[in-house]
């Protein structure tokens, strides 16, 4: 008998049995009772007659043995179902036929022996209809023994059992029936039903909605299988994953402006996105110092930055240690000493550098900025006595560990080693290994090759100075020049480039 159900997430309404659902009437025999018994309007009696017995089956306690077979059932409405259990001794066997008012009868079945076997008789009208009034059982022919047992007679109105779900609690249903002690089949998606235990619960399954569909089965073995008790309901995504938070400050690591160390007041006093407890070196937010500091900024990538053994600032305002040999990853910006040598072969970075040689706090002081990438540079600058005057930023090419071997081969010729490209508003020079760019505003690239040093001009003008050349050459945008020059070849008693 069908029921809807409707459940997403939560359940959201329940759905009872109908008004019609009612349990079926089950006639249990009493011991020292006689036949003919009448209760609950059924008349049952035998052609011998008989008195219940208590049995050793503890499921089936007392019963009623009709001694000459031949029962007989009788009741005083029309049924839609009668269900009862039968044991016929080996050698015997009889047919149950139900039967309405007017021929023919509509339900028959046959049980045979072996004795000390109890067989479910379930005889029901095929179209769900009350119109059984009486039930009789016949020897087969060729029955060797005519005495045989009843017990538990249930008889319904209407067609047994019915099934419910009656609750739905997260990702467990439970179920109900008109009749007591049923079993369940359940089915998921219009699958394959199989024994469900209730109350159930069904994990494993995806994401999205899905269908339920269960039946009762009674002790006899009738089911609700026509129309069984349907549900509708939504499995949750499972929610995703906490956010880490390493340091367990309570800031999950993608928010995080120090994941590594503890710091959840997010305190970030030159808002470059580092935490103030993760920051290496000096604020970023402090003005560059001529001759002595520059600030870099990443704008995107890895970037590393070797700090120098030496400094005119020594060791004050440093929050980093000197690093013998090593790089320690820069991150958002920071105020490094000149000298320091930065990587971008995997990032960019803005560096602001001073324009002049007036103190940082002074108001006539001015500045100048760059953006490089795709190097390993140190950066370099002199302070003017004329404070007014306006000083140049060097920026000097670095070689990777082991490019210079590069250049040993025959077919070294244009072999590129080292380059820096740069955008740059100020007065900046690149100093390759054959020649040092000056520009004021332009876009250039300087690689140093085994063969000399190219220099491209993509916006603006660059100032080649040329060693043996007199006069400056002059690089106008979209042009391209190489001071050729045998660069990084071994040489007896000296280092590579």
């Amino acid at each position: 008998m069908k029921r809807v159900l409707l459940l997403a997430a939560v359940l959201v309404s329940v759905l009872a049995g109908p008004a019609a659902a009612q349990s079926p009437t089950v006639v249990k025999f009493k011991p020292g009772q006689s036949t003919p018994v009448e209760e609950g309007g059924a008349y049952i009696s035998s052609e011998c007659g008989g008195t219940a017995e208590t049995g050793s089956d503890p499921d089936r306690g007392t019963y009623m043995p009709a001694k000459c077979g031949y029962p007989y059932l009788q009741f005083q409405a029309p049924q839609a179902l009668v269900e009862l259990f039968v044991r016929v001794p080996a050698g015997g066997g009889v047919t149950f036929e139900a039967c309405p008012l007017q021929p023919p009868c509509v339900a028959s079945q046959s049980v045979k022996g072996p004795a000390n076997t109890w067989v479910p008789v379930v005889l029901a009208d095929p179209d769900g209809k009350a119109t059984i009034v009486s039930v009789s059982g016949n020897p087969d022919t060729g029955s060797e023994v005519y005495a045989l047992d009843i017990d538990d007679v249930a008889f319904s109105t209407v067609r047994q059992p019915d099934t419910t779900i009656v609750s739905a609690v997260g990702p467990v249903f439970t179920f109900g029936s008109t009749v007591g002690n049923a079993s369940y089949m359940c089915a998921i998606d219009r699958g394959e039903f199989a024994p469900c235990k209730n109350p159930s619960s069904f994990g494993g399954l995806p994401p999205g909605p899905h269908s339920l569909a269960v039946y009762a089965v009674d002790v006899y073995g009738a089911a609700d299988n026509r129309s069984p008790a349907r549900a509708d309901f939504v499995v949750d995504a499972p929610p995703p994953p906490p956010n880490p938070d390493r340091d367990n400050d309570g800031v999950p690591d993608t928010a995080d402006n120090c994941p590594d160390v503890a710091n959840s007041d997010q305190a970030d006093a030159d808002k470059d996105g580092v935490g103030n407890a993760c920051e290496v070196f000096e604020r970023g937010d402090i003005p560059p110092k001529p001759g002595e500091t520059s600030v870099v900024q990443v704008l995107s990538g890895e970037v590393f930055v070797k700090l120098p053994t030496r400094t005119p600032l020594g060791f004050s305002g440093l929050r980093a240690p000197f690093q013998a040999g090593e790089f320690v990853p820069l991150k958002g910006a920071a105020s490094i000493p000149l000298g320091s040598e930065v990587d971008t072969r995997k990032g960019e970075v803005e560096i602001d550098a001073a324009a002049n040689s007036f103190a940082s706090t002074d108001r006539r002081a001015k500045q100048q900025s760059a953006r490089m990438k795709a190097a390993i540079f140190r950066i370099k600058q002199k302070r003017a006595k004329a404070k007014a005057a306006t000083i140049a930023t060097d920026v000097s090419l670095l070689t990777p560990p082991g490019a210079a071997s590069r250049c040993t081969g025959r077919s070294a010729k244009g072999t590129v080693v080292r380059s820096i490209s740069m955008v740059v508003k100020g007065y900046f020079r690149a100093l390759g290994g054959a020649s040092t760019a000056t520009a004021k505003s332009a876009t250039f690239n300087t690689t140093d090759r085994c063969d000399g040093t190219l220099t491209e001009v993509g916006r603006g003008s660059v100032s080649l100075a040329v060693k043996g050349e007199k006069r400056p050459v002059k690089v106008k945008a979209g042009r391209a020049y190489l001071v050729k020059a045998k660069l990084f070849a071994a040489r007896k008693g000296k280092k590579r480039g």
